[in-house]
């Protein structure tokens, strides 16, 4: 992904990481900054494997110094490089809406080099611009919605030579042009029935450059926020048998460093908590699990939970708290009772856990007074000790959201569809009834000043410097980040 240099990110990261290595005691500094793993990688990895498919790689260009000249600008000499030095008979690509145009032209050059293989895409942006993806002349086939099944059908029809028409999940271009999709869906795969992970997939060495290792309980979120793309959300959640949640992080840790703390990538962590709490008994009998999670204000009222979130190895909890607005709460994000917010974040707290936040800005039913006034809601609490720290992002339509699909409905008109430009440090891609881009992003570019200064104090748990020696924070927060 090609970051985007904001003067403000750098305090605002900088003041952010103190807080973090605040209440992750001995977390070691990366050699190239990554946040994790892409898992879905290591995932579809063991989904091959188990059909057969054994000989596969990595194009491994999200760590490369060399693959941008300068932000938004491809290195075609590097990708090129890549390219030669691993030949394939099929390339897979998952990007994210912002990093579509990227992956075109990677395509390209791929067709370009080895002009007899197939290239397929799948993933969150892929899935709702199936038609559009799978016009690109560089793209073969797209796999939508999840790929478990088709992926392996998929691959078994080219290596028999046969007509990809009975694949379901499929979506390609005819040889007159037109856009096919195939008939047949495929009911999702249950968590119990996936194959275990390729591990090792990546080498040893990239434990060296990420920041934690990401693990899934629960495939699933109940809940339709209408800026959300998971394609997962609205269904009930299917989980991991817990040994094979164990299996698979003891396996994580030999390979990739077992100094690594985990985070959970469900969106709700403590969705259910008779389900929450038989996992936490699980990590505390193992002992030597570190880890953070994310879940929703409304998940965190169970106080056998909250007292064993931290016996069981939690060090940090993130939560969606998005705007200090409740009417966009309604609108936008069911099911949150922003009166219950102080008393949550105290009981949280009062149980020694750190809490950070997930601070979005620009919706389309806030004015900009009402865009400062969510930003300095979130600020009193880290001031009050009740947050530790925030993220702050530019809201974006992103394609799969209901934003995207029906702006309409929410006052918002969507001003193009460069999606190189969906980006949550960019200036906004839409315009409201009640404020324009510049407008919105004058708060954002705010906030994160405001942020920085509020993360700025000495952190409520244990002693790390405000500011200090930086160099024991590593470099993490001197880059730019996505």
């Amino acid at each position: 992904m090609s970051t985007v240099p904001v003067p403000q990110r750098k305090l605002f990261w900088r003041n952010f990481d103190v807080q973090y290595h605040s209440v992750h005691p001995g977390l070691r500094h990366m050699k190239r900054n990554m946040w994790e793993l892409p898992h879905w990688m290591l995932w579809l990895g063991g989904v091959l494997d188990a059909h057969g498919y054994s000989d596969m790689g990595v194009l491994d260009l999200y760590t490369d110094p060399g693959t941008f000249i300068e932000p938004g600008r491809l290195a075609k000499d590097a990708i090129e490089e890549a390219a030669r030095s691993s030949p394939a008979d099929v390339y897979l690509f998952s990007p994210m809406t912002v990093n579509l145009c990227y992956a075109y032209e990677i395509s390209t050059v791929i067709k370009q080099i080895h002009p007899r293989s197939i290239i397929v895409y799948g993933g969150v942006a892929a899935t709702p611009l199936a038609d559009e993806v799978a016009a690109h002349p560089s793209v073969d086939y797209v796999v939508v919605d999840r790929g478990e099944r088709a992926l392996p059908a998929l691959l078994d029809a080219l290596r028999d030579g046969q007509e990809p028409t009975p694949v379901g999940n499929l979506v390609y271009q005819r040889e007159d042009g037109t856009i096919r999709r195939t008939a047949t869906r495929y009911p999702d795969v249950a968590p119990a029935d996936l194959p275990f992970p390729k591990i090792d997939l990546f080498p040893r060495r990239s434990g060296e450059d990420i920041r934690y290792l990401r693990q899934v309980y629960a495939l699933g979120c109940p809940y339709q926020c209408t800026f959300c793309t998971i394609q997962t959300i609205g269904r009930r959640p299917g989980y991991f048998p817990i040994e094979r949640v164990l299996r698979e992080i003891r396996a994580y840790r030999a390979h990739y460093g077992a100094h690594h703390s985990i985070y959970w990538g469900d969106e709700t962590f403590t969705l259910h908590p008779e389900r929450t709490l038989e996992l936490l008994d699980a990590l505390a009998r193992e002992g030597n699990i570190q880890y953070d999670c994310q879940t929703r204000l409304n998940c965190l009222t169970d106080e056998r939970v909250l007292r064993k979130l931290k016996s069981s190895g939690c060090q940090w909890i993130e939560i969606g708290l998005e705007t200090g607005s409740q009417d966009t709460h309604h609108t936008h994000k069911h099911h949150m009772n922003l009166n219950a917010t102080t008393e949550t974040l105290k009981r949280v707290r009062d149980a020694g856990l750190a809490t950070c936040a997930f601070t979005v800005n620009g919706f389309p039913d806030q004015t900009p007074d009402d865009m400062a006034r969510s930003i300095d809601w979130i600020s009193g609490l880290i001031h009050e000790d009740l947050l530790q720290a925030t993220y702050l992002f530019g809201l974006v339509p992103y394609p799969g959201s209901t934003m995207f699909q029906h702006p309409e409905r929410f006052g918002m008109k969507i001003l193009h569809r460069d999606f190189s430009l969906y980006h949550e440090d960019l200036p906004p891609v839409y315009a409201t009834d009640k404020a324009t881009p510049d407008q919105i992003y004058q708060v954002f570019l705010d906030g994160l000043e405001t942020f920085a200064e509020a993360m700025g104090k000495r952190p409520y748990f244990n002693d790390a410097s405000p500011v200090g020696d930086l160099s024991k924070y590593g470099g993490f927060w001197a880059d730019a980040h996505v």
